[in-house]
């Protein structure tokens, strides 16, 4: 038996983190999100509350210029907000 669309309907988390950047003078903003699924039509995320963000310069940006101290940050404040929403039943 396969994986449906209507199977992901059913067991759509309810917290996430949204990932997102801007531009934001001459570089770009990293900013993580906490979302709540809003079960509507159509469907909503709603942001419940403000996680962190980064300031990165446009060179970063566009030759991938990290070191690996600063992704290993992101991906840790990721993968916390998840084990948070889990531990509190919430995805």
């Amino acid at each position: 038996m396969g994986y449906t669309m209507n199977d992901a309907k059913k067991t759509k988390p309810r917290r996430a983190v949204l990932v997102s950047i801007t531009k934001q003078g001459d570089g770009y903003r990293l900013s993580l999100d906490d979302v709540e699924y809003q079960n509507s039509s159509p469907t909503l995320w709603k942001q419940r509350e403000h996680i962190t963000s980064k300031e990165i310069s446009e060179s970063a940006i566009e030759e991938l210029k990290f070191d690996e101290k600063e992704l290993a940050d992101i991906g840790h404040y990721i993968l916390a907000r998840l084990h948070a929403f889990k531990s509190c039943g919430e995805i």
